[in-house]
């Protein structure tokens, strides 16, 4: 199953995923779920998205 994130168009149809309680028995947890086509896609690991920072930021420097 592809892995997708929550807003992230349809691969099928592009309408926006919206989370839904999964009713797959190998996926426990929420899928990003297409309204429009009932297509389920796993969701993306966020974690792969944060990038780690180093330093100060701008902002708080005084």
């Amino acid at each position: 199953m592809l892995d997708k994130k929550i807003g992230e168009p349809c691969p099928t149809c592009t309408t926006p995923l919206q989370r839904r309680r999964s009713t797959f028995r190998t996926i426990v947890g929420d899928v990003a779920f297409c309204a429009r086509c009932c297509s389920s896609f796993e969701i993306a690991n966020e974690e792969d998205d944060i990038g780690l920072g180093f330093g100060t930021p701008d902002f708080a420097a005084t």
